[in-house]
């Protein structure tokens, strides 16, 4: 991964609403990328010519925050230069196709434009769609699951072709890390002297402040204060009719009652929030038995590309 992408894909999740309401020239532009790392026009010429050998089964891959569709090759080196979109191309015929985004903005923007965009590209691609799998890692399976609300919400077609959500490490009801950042600007600014630094803090993006509660819907932070302490104003998503949703995440200990998994998860995300678990119904994530995978002793970011997660993807997508 080119050195300077990787700083400008982190500094836009950290900055990235400012650069893009700004006109910043650094602020990541959304949309597909080919395999240069370009911009990829979704006609069905220019989908066709990035895929000669397309098949009707695509796999649609999101990063998460501070990155981009470059995180999906990390470890490879240790795999034979492996990655989950090379194995599922060869092994099950899934074309991989990655989107970038600027993990700065909001969730529910991003998803907007995903919603969008993923519909261009189907009713394009070159040859006739049999099935579709989106994958997302972290904050990306967030911007799917919004995606989908606003699809079926505007009544698109794309909804009807996916078979299957994956979320890998997705903090479905929020990451502590963010949680403790939010409460430390609002101890911070009760105090003329630590109120600069309050501000400074308080900087941090649009999508980061998401993460507090994992908030998909435009309606969740318009019109609300995102500084709020405690203040989730989450509502209900809708959920793919066709698709079967699943969800693998990682534990930093070696099992669920272990105290470092019970506080600090996979290192960013909680066992309960990438499990879906909620104590309201009406915002718990439908997972069904057996569409889940939590696997011990393993870190957030190691979910790109481990081995035990492409046996289970295999499985689920075979």
């Amino acid at each position: 991964m080119n050195r300077l992408q990787a700083v400008v894909s982190a500094t836009n999740g950290v900055f990235g609403d400012f650069l893009a309401k700004s006109g910043n020239g650094l602020a990541t532009t959304f949309g597909f990328r080919d395999r240069q790392g370009c911009l990829l026009s979704l006609t069905r010429a220019a989908l066709a010519a990035e895929h000669p050998d397309a098949s009707g089964d695509i796999a649609v891959f999101l990063h998460g925050l501070c990155c981009d569709e470059h995180i999906w090759s990390t470890y490879a080196d240790q795999h034979d230069g492996d990655t989950y979109a090379s194995k599922l191309q060869r092994e099950h015929r899934y074309t991989p196709v990655f989107l970038r985004y600027n993990s700065g903005r909001h969730i529910s923007e991003n998803g907007e434009d995903f919603a969008a965009a993923l519909e261009t590209l189907l009713a394009n691609w070159p040859v006739k769609v049999r099935r579709v799998a989106l994958i997302g890692h972290s904050m990306g399976g967030l911007i799917a699951r919004s995606a989908a609300h606003q699809a079926l919400e505007q009544g698109l077609l794309w909804p009807e072709k996916i078979t299957h959500l994956v979320c890998l490490g997705s903090p479905h009801h929020g990451a502590p890390l963010e949680r403790f950042g939010h409460l430390a600007t609002s101890l911070l600014g009760m105090l003329d002297i630590t109120r600069p630094l309050a501000t400074a803090i308080n900087a941090r993006s649009a999508g980061i402040k998401d993460l507090r509660h994992g908030s998909l819907r435009h309606d969740d932070w318009r019109d609300h204060d995102q500084d709020l302490i405690g203040h989730d104003t989450r509502q209900p998503v809708l959920r793919l009719p066709k698709a079967r949703l699943h969800f693998i995440g990682a534990m930093l200990g070696d099992g669920p009652l272990h105290p470092r998994t019970r506080w600090i998860g996979d290192g960013l995300v909680l066992h309960d929030s990438a499990s879906g678990h909620h104590l309201n119904e009406t915002l718990k994530v439908p997972f069904i038995d057996g569409d889940g995978l939590m696997l011990p002793s393993l870190h957030h970011l190691r979910l790109v590309n481990h081995p035990d997660v492409y046996t289970q993807l295999s499985r689920w997508l075979a």
